[in-house]
C-alpha cells in the first residue's frame, strides 16, 4: 500500500453534474421554450436538466450517509 493517499473525483463530479443541470435548465429549455413548434425539444431538455441535477443531489447524499 501507499500510505493511504488517494485522490477523489466525486465532488468534481457531483460539483459537473449540479452545473450542468442548472445551465441546460437555465439557458436551453429558457431559450427552447421560447418557440412554439419545439415543444417535445424543451420537455426533454428539462428532463435532462432535472435529471442531473437529481444525479448530483443523490450522489451527494450517498456519500453523506457512507462516509
Amino acid at each position: 500500500m501507499l500510505g493511504g493517499y488517494t485522490i477523489g473525483y466525486l465532488y468534481y463530479a457531483i460539483t459537473l453534474y449540479i452545473i450542468s443541470g442548472l445551465l441546460i435548465i437555465y439557458i436551453d429549455a429558457s431559450d427552447l421554450g421560447k418557440d412554439k413548434k419545439k415543444k417535445k425539444e424543451w420537455k426533454i431538455s428539462r428532463f435532462i436538466g432535472w435529471f442531473n441535477i437529481a444525479a448530483g443531489v443523490l450522489m451527494w447524499a450517498f456519500d453523506v450517509i457512507l462516509n
